[in-house]
């Protein structure tokens, strides 16, 4: 078995994928806010998933870069070709499925550090626009629902910077709690953390409103009507993002099923699908990993690294394994859609069949049926006791005639 890897790298966590034989595992290392080079804790995570798996294959490498300067910091730490990351998210949204007949897509990434709006088209990969703003991001909505929570008093300030840090962490997992759930109560030093859905859509009702108007400004820049919105980055498990999305844009929603591994997961599919080849994707190709200052030294196994997810990377495009660019249908042919013979009708009893009690003057009336089958026993009244049945009484004797009254 190919031994592959894919690394997505966000604000927050360095996320890796690898196959295995029940599905895509995944890893995820934190990277310090403070970090500036977080293209080092992409090697770090490189070499502790190899020293977890036995590799023995060496196979092939690539990166997945946002702008030039990020791809000159990657090549200083790690020596690989770079590939452009629409080619990881592509490839795991066609395998998905979910794009339908789409052939111009908005991805509409919200991560911890900011939001980046890009339109793609789908057939060659192109970015069409795209454009990135930090007035919206998973930290911005963690900070609305802390001074949402010290404005109302209901927890304490922290007393130092660990305390502040605490808070974070319990404000971002109310925030990814609400994603299931209507409510949530988060403990913690200076008192519960209560909060419900509807106190969220109203702290972040604005950001959400402000990120559609972007995109639509990119959408109507880039010259394309777009088909379909994608939500990519944990922003997307936000309800409000995709309804607003839907109402603002009128245009069909997709959220995949982990928004925020979709790049690492395409990476994976992409290795995996040209290892030990000399493909070429997009503006580079793939190559032997070779880990600069041996964080890797001994390592053997196919490795794309997905850095951010800013797709701005002009004339990046996106191809299937047999070098063919077009996209593969997914839609039924006409034998497919061919419907099946219709069953034949099922006759129902005639009325005169229903369960029933004729009366005297029925009975010698009507002609001979199937004894009908015995009704069902009546409920209880009470629950609990048995039912009591009640004596059939027969029928009282007809009345005698009156006599008449002569005169009348």
């Amino acid at each position: 078995m190919v031994s592959v890897l894919g690394v997505s790298v966000g604000a927050s966590a360095v996320r890796v994928a690898y196959p295995d034989d029940e599905g895509a595992v995944f890893r995820s290392f934190p990277v310090d806010a403070a970090s500036e080079h977080p293209e080092h804790v992409v090697a770090d995570a490189i070499g502790t998933v190899m020293a977890e798996r036995a590799a023995d294959d060496v196979q092939v490498f690539g990166v997945a870069y946002r702008d030039e300067a990020q791809a000159t910091a990657v090549q200083a730490a790690i020596d690989c070709r770079l590939v452009p990351e629409v080619a990881a998210a592509l490839r795991k949204l066609e395998a998905s499925g979910q794009l339908g007949d789409s052939s111009t897509l908005v991805f509409y990434d919200l991560g911890s550090s900011g939001l980046t709006v890009t339109v793609v088209d789908r057939l060659t990969g192109t970015v069409l626009g795209t454009a990135r703003t930090d007035e919206i991001s998973g930290d911005v909505v963690d900070r609305l629902i802390r001074d949402h929570q010290l404005d109302e008093k209901r927890i304490a300030p922290p007393a130092d910077a660990a305390a502040e840090s605490a808070l974070d962490a319990r404000c971002r997992r109310a925030k990814e709690e609400l994603s299931t759930n209507t409510a949530v109560c988060v403990p913690g030093d200076g008192g519960l953390l209560l909060l419900s859905q509807d106190i969220l859509d109203s702290l972040i009702v604005r950001h959400v409103e402000a990120s559609a108007r972007l995109a639509r400004e990119v959408i109507e820049s880039s010259g394309r009507a777009a088909d379909a919105v994608v939500l990519i980055g944990g922003g997307a498990h936000i309800p409000l993002v995709a309804s607003l999305m839907e109402s603002w844009l009128a245009l069909p929603v997709i959220v995949p099923a982990q928004p925020e591994l979709v790049a690492a997961e395409g990476a994976a599919l992409l290795a995996q699908e040209h290892s030990g080849t000399s493909h070429r994707i997009g503006a580079g190709g793939f190559a032997k990993p070779v880990i600069r200052g041996g964080a890797l030294a001994g390592g053997a196994l196919a490795v794309v690294a997905v850095i951010g997810l800013g797709l701005g990377v002009g004339g990046s495009h996106l191809q299937s394994s047999n070098g063919d660019a077009r996209p593969v249908a997914t839609q039924p042919s006409d034998a497919q859609m061919s419907p099946s013979p219709a069953p034949a009708p099922v006759s129902t009893p005639p009325p005169s069949a229903a369960v029933s009690v004729p009366g005297p003057a029925e009975e010698e009336a009507s002609v001979p049926e199937p004894a009908p089958a015995p009704a069902p026993a009546p409920r209880p009244l009470i629950p609990g006791l048995p039912q009591i049945q009640l004596p059939t009484l027969p029928p009282p004797p007809p009345l005698p005639p009156l006599p008449r009254i002569p005169g009348l």
